[in-house]
């Protein structure tokens, strides 16, 4: 008889470990045998992940809007700081999609195949990349944040109140970045759940922190917009705490929650799958720049800049289960290919997707028939409903195209695969729609008429182009 070579002992040998059962207990029911599965299982195993990612992100919006309320109490300056700082904010954290794409990806993959050292390892490495990668965008915001946003054309009095918050909140990058890699890992393990209850306790503390530092309540004191930037530090700080500790006392992943050096091999295979995503997230942002200048060259102006936020407050709330199902279509792609069973990540994938089109499908008609009511909740600015309402109901028409990018992109990323999604990001939202709507809005006279009906047939474009591409299943074959 042969001896085995080195590969088949090592995998001999894995297949006796005591962390295949570890890693096979943290799969979804249809991914824990080789049969056949049903579509109500896979239905099921969906649903399960997907709720506690929904809830989660609902939870973020839920965040965002109360710690708004309270620093509107503190003027005009304040409410600019928070926005154009927020901005700042916002671009620092799609550079750490680098760290938490790139993790999910990899430790989804590792889980799926039963490598429970190299998903340890991934975990480390990202820990460690997440705080290098923390460091140094923290001094770069305390090195570039006075020229950037002295280029804003902001009043003295908002550019000092947006320094002030921004200074403080950068105290929050480096465990934004390291948190971004252990809720990453959790999400990547098919875990849902421990960042909901992360999630629901840095709600509790940051609003509480928000209301007692803006206000001075109790012992605490009266510190207005610093006391707002102070909590969303203390916030990030806690979250990264919490799951720190609940990782900890993980069976399979405990060990692996430690800082070590970092090794070139393993950030260039985080970067390879996490860049792209980051790209993308700067894509989104960066033509939104160009759209929102659009919109203020059009005849309603001031009332289309007022417009936007107010109708896209009001489509989040449609947002948030897309993104949701998307999370949940990353995790358990990943876990599938790892399985070696692509057949069922694309049944995963098409059943995320049409639970999330059923969701946003219905929101859609919500937004249509209640638009002005939504926009009356915002404004009684006559102008500013009308045009707010025309954004709601044409952009209807768009929620299910929206579900199909949003959930096949978490799809792709869960495979590797985030070029595609980027490249999707590009063509859709640069080569479409700023063209369209300028042609639309200003060059045809539609205003912002025509400027909703390009974002709407940008994010259809988008869904049917991410359907096309899923389908041809390029995807199956990368590698991560």
């Amino acid at each position: 008889m042969p001896e085995p070579t080195s590969n088949s002992a090592e995998a001999l040998h894995r297949l006796a470990s005591p962390d295949v059962e570890l890693a096979r207990a943290m799969l979804p029911p249809a991914l824990r045998t080789q049969e056949a599965v049903s579509w109500r299982a896979i239905a099921h195993d969906v649903w399960n992940i997907s709720i506690p990612a929904v809830t989660t992100n609902l939870l973020q919006t839920t965040n965002a809007f109360l710690d708004r309320m309270f620093v509107g109490r503190l003027g005009r300056d304040a409410l600019a700081a928070v926005g154009v700082a927020g901005q700042g904010l916002f671009l620092l954290m799609a550079v750490s999609f680098i760290v938490g794409t790139g993790t999910t990806a990899l430790i989804a993959r590792f889980v799926g195949g039963q490598n429970l050292d190299d998903a340890r390892k991934a975990l480390r490495q990202s820990l460690a990349l997440g705080a290098a990668m923390g460091t140094v965008c923290m001094a770069l915001g305390y090195l570039l944040a006075k020229p950037a946003f002295g280029l804003m054309g902001m009043e003295p009095s908002a550019e000092r109140a947006t320094l002030t918050f921004f200074f403080i909140a950068l105290l929050g990058i480096v465990p934004l970045f390291t948190g971004q890699a252990l809720g990453a890992a959790l999400r990547g393990m098919g875990d849902m759940r421990t960042p909901l209850k992360v999630m629901l306790w840095v709600n509790v503390v940051h609003i509480v922190l928000d209301f007692a530092l803006i206000f001075g309540v109790g012992p605490f004191p009266r510190m207005g917009l610093a006391g707002a930037a102070t909590a969303l530090t203390l916030s990030q700080w806690f979250g990264f705490t919490m799951f720190w500790f609940a990782l900890r006392k993980h069976p399979v992943m405990g060990e692996a929650v430690r800082f070590q050096r970092l090794e070139m091999v393993w950030a260039k295979r985080i970067f390879r799958i996490g860049a792209p995503a980051s790209l993308q997230a700067l894509l989104r942002i960066s033509s939104m720049l160009g759209y929102t200048r659009i919109l203020s060259a059009t005849p309603q102006g001031t009332a289309a800049l007022a417009a936007l936020p107010i109708g896209m407050t009001a489509e989040s709330i449609a947002f948030m289960p897309g993104l949701g199902y998307s999370m949940a279509a990353t995790t358990l792609v990943g876990q599938s290919l790892g399985a070696k069973r692509p057949d069922v990540a694309a049944r995963y994938a098409w059943m995320a997707t049409a639970q999330a089109c059923l969701i946003m499908t219905i929101m859609g008609v919500v937004f249509y028939v209640f638009a002005y009511p939504f926009a009356r909740w915002f404004t009684h600015d006559s102008l500013v409903v009308e045009v707010s309402a025309d954004y709601l109901r044409i952009n209807a028409y768009s929620e299910p195209f929206l579900a199909l990018a949003m959930v096949l992109s978490g799809a792709f990323q869960g495979a590797g695969d985030t070029r595609t999604p980027t490249g999707i990001t590009f063509v859709t939202m640069w080569l479409l729609r700023l063209p369209l709507a300028y042609l639309l809005a200003l060059t045809l006279g539609y205003g912002t008429h025509g400027a909703w009906w390009a974002m709407a047939a940008s994010v259809m474009a988008a869904g049917l182009i991410s359907a096309l591409l899923f389908q041809r299943g390029g995807w199956k074959q990368v590698k991560v």
